[in-house]
């Protein structure tokens, strides 16, 4: 198939990385790729490389009669979509949860490009049934698929050295609202004991209060990293003790995934999207949305307890076998070629 994506920044965000994994799935089967975006620069840019050395074309222009399917990652991609809907096979590729339906509601144009475009692709059933279904009632139901993100084992890495005697917490996501990580440097605050190491990864857009009061009164407990590359993400899983994302919304995010790849327990907000995958007491933690108390009780348990952590962490990675290239590949590609037929079956 020669498959043309939709983005509209290549940073270092979960869309972007899930695209990222799949055009290098489907050009090492023999697939043309080609990412269509905006211009980029700065963080925006970050995986641009990335991209190119998949052997996948990046470009700012498109004749959409040279592909056989388009492809939009997430929402906002919406409006070159549209330009494209009735011309040429189409599927919206959502990885946005609560968030990204209210942004749509309040535009009903965008919302009725959900009847328009010939699939519409999901990581997560729970978020679909959930979040989604008031919004995608009326399409037939062979016009949704739910195909899981593909996330591959870790690459070879060498673990980042960390201060003696300290275990380490760590979160991966851009810093901003929705993901929490307040309540994260909030509950790390409250452990009892030897102090813990919290390592937020991500671009810091803005942490909340008092999360910066905090980091400023205990800068030896606390590392943000900034924004890194995906082989550097990894290096700081390989040394960690326990993986926490306390966010308010998702859809279905990469990086617990990442964590149990390695053998990290993950603790998780109690959100749909991880119904069908992760479990409270049996390959997880998890605890209510903005509760620091309990999130900090989840966190000092797993640290406290090794055997807690090893059978938490052997029943993670069995999680990540849902998630290979082998697994989801063939689902993706179904789910292009359905939309194919779908067009081509439409009257003229």
């Amino acid at each position: 198939m020669r498959v043309l994506f939709i983005i509209h920044e290549l940073s270092l965000n979960g869309a972007a990385i899930s695209l990222l994994q799949q055009a290098r799935r489907m050009r090492a089967d023999g697939h043309d790729v080609t990412i269509l975006t905006p211009a980029l620069s700065g963080a925006a840019a970050a995986l641009e490389g990335e991209f190119r050395a998949t052997g996948a074309d990046v470009v700012t222009r498109v004749f959409a009669s040279q592909h056989d399917v388009a492809v939009a990652c997430t929402i906002f991609t919406a409006a070159p979509l549209e330009e494209m809907v009735g011309r040429m096979p189409t599927v919206w590729w959502i990885h946005e949860g609560q968030a990204g339906a209210d942004h749509l509601i309040g535009q009903p144009k965008l919302m009725r490009m959900l009847g328009r475009v010939d699939k519409v692709i999901f990581p997560g059933r729970a978020v679909v049934e959930r979040v989604w279904a008031a919004m995608l009632g009326d399409l037939p139901p062979n016009r949704v698929a739910v195909i899981p993100n593909i996330i591959p084992p870790p690459p070879p890495t060498q673990a980042i050295a960390r201060p003696p005697g300290r275990a380490r917490v760590i979160c991966v996501g851009s810093i901003y609202q929705r993901k929490r990580q307040v309540d994260l440097v909030r509950a790390v605050a409250m452990l009892p004991g030897a102090p813990v190491q919290c390592v937020l990864v991500g671009e810091h857009l803005g942490l909340e209060p008092p999360g910066e009061e905090i980091i400023r009164a205990h800068p030896d407990r606390y590392v943000l990293t900034g924004g890194l590359q995906p082989d550097a993400v990894h290096a700081w899983y390989q040394s960690s003790d326990v993986f926490c994302l306390p966010s308010a919304d998702e859809c279905m995010p990469l990086t617990p995934v990442e964590a149990a790849w390695h053998g990290v327990p993950v603790v998780l907000s109690d959100l749909d999207c991880y119904q069908d995958f992760w479990r409270h007491g049996v390959n997880a933690l998890i605890h209510p949305v903005g509760d620091v108390p309990i999130l900090a009780w989840c966190l000092n348990l797993l640290l406290e307890s090794p055997s807690l952590r090893a059978r938490l962490a052997g029943a993670g990675r069995a999680v990540t076998s849902r998630f290979t290239g082998s697994c989801v590949g063939s689902l993706f590609d179904a789910a292009l070629r359905d939309a194919i037929a779908t067009f081509a079956a439409l009257p003229r």
